[in-house]
């Protein structure tokens, strides 16, 4: 579940700022990565089972799901995050454009969780984006310890809360077996019947649903916290210049590659052991992903994502990143189209490795139609409708 924001750094969007190909670069690859990890939301009802990537039958979708969940999940709302933050630091001094830019964001996310798809973050990033106003006129080093702090507590949290439940084993604590259990029936009952309910009720009952159950706005307000870290480090990346290409940073970005991706995928795997004891262990684990695991990872590939960058340009993927809030809403046009019962109806019956398959197809279709459509109209109908709505007719 992820979302997206068009830089303001292109000329005349920010104050003048000059627009740096290398974000859009990376907001085209981390389209990919999106999809992937919404695949599984498209496709079948949201479950804590699932969550478990172990938990999925059959060895090619168990191994599709395993690497979705250590190389992708919160990886990517993470680094959408990071640019987000990165994209609306000089934005958000036009206080006035900036409000009117989130109004506007919100609204689209609005439509876009009830009338299309319940997994939109884009509502979640207009709520945080109003906190984070807050905090871009801070110095970066506070910016920085505010982010860390955040995730520090959180991580914490995920830690005490997994030593607990490795004592139940001996405390033998049946109050708990019990609670677990409880919960996870009545997690296997709504997921039957949002399957029921998606695989054979109309457009109009599906919007209702949605509409009186935002599931994917309250789980993006869950992890609001998570989401604002990552947007304060977006921040301090661009406050300190990090991604300019600067040849002063080569040696910060190469240890915060090699920290991020060497101790960031250990550490998501390990969440995946974690996560394959069941019960609690997977909503712990899933609080250690986000807060720990995936931020980890998420810095390691900007930072090599933005050194490989500066020896080989990535036009397809700056297209695609220009473009990042059309493709995400197309990519959910296309797959609810393609899962729910007035498209295609194949909800609940494409397993994880299919499902990724369609996804890298969606994928590389965006990325050649995002050139042509930029060659010929110069910005996204999307990024227009955002544009004018932050500007008005003067941009």
């Amino acid at each position: 579940m992820t979302s997206i924001q068009s830089a303001p750094h292109a000329r005349g969007a920010a104050g003048g700022a000059a627009r740096l190909p290398v974000v859009d670069a990376l907001r085209g690859l981390a389209l990919l990565g999106i999809l992937l990890v919404n695949m599984t939301l498209f496709k079948s009802a949201p479950s804590i089972e699932h969550l478990a990537a172990t938990a999925i039958d059959g060895p090619w979708d168990r191994a599709a799901a395993v690497l979705v969940k250590v190389l992708g999940e919160g990886k990517f709302i993470g680094l959408f995050s990071l640019l987000f933050g990165f994209g609306v630091a000089t934005l958000a001094a036009r206080r006035a454009s900036y409000l009117r830019r989130l109004a506007a964001l919100g609204a689209i996310g609005a439509a876009h969780l009830v009338l299309v798809w319940f997994g939109d973050i884009l509502t979640t990033y207009a709520l945080v984006g109003l906190v984070l106003l807050a905090f871009v006129g801070r110095r970066p080093r506070t910016l920085l310890a505010t982010a860390l702090g955040i995730l520090g507590a959180l991580s914490t949290v995920a830690v005490i809360g997994l030593g607990l439940l490795g004592l139940r084993a001996t405390t033998g604590s049946s109050a708990l077996v019990a609670a677990e259990r409880d919960i996870t029936a009545a997690d296997a009952t709504e997921a039957a019947r949002l399957t029921a309910l998606y695989r054979t009720g109309g457009w109009l009952d599906l919007v209702r649903e949605r509409a009186e159950t935002p599931g994917g706005l309250l789980f993006g307000l869950a992890f609001s916290l998570v989401v604002l870290s990552m947007m304060l480090l977006g921040v301090y990346a661009a406050r300190t210049g990090l991604f300019t290409g600067d040849p002063a940073h080569r040696p910060r970005l190469r240890r915060l590659a090699r920290v991020g991706i060497g101790a960031g995928l250990p550490l998501n795997l390990l969440v995946v052991v974690v996560q394959s004891a069941g019960g609690f262990f997977v909503v712990a684990g899933q609080i250690l992903l986000m807060a720990l695991a995936a931020p980890l990872l998420t810095v390691g590939l900007a930072a090599a994502g933005v050194m490989l960058y500066e020896r080989r340009r990535a036009p397809w993927l700056e297209a695609a990143g220009r473009l990042a809030l059309t493709n995400y809403l197309l990519q959910s046009v296309v797959f609810t189209t393609v899962y729910y019962s007035y498209g295609f109806g194949l909800y609940g019956r494409v397993g994880a490795a299919t499902g990724a398959a369609l996804a890298v197809v969606l994928y590389l279709a965006q990325l050649a139609a995002s050139r042509w459509w930029l060659a010929r109209f110069g910005a996204g109908p999307v990024e227009r409708l955002l544009r004018r709505a932050t500007y008005g007719g003067r941009r």
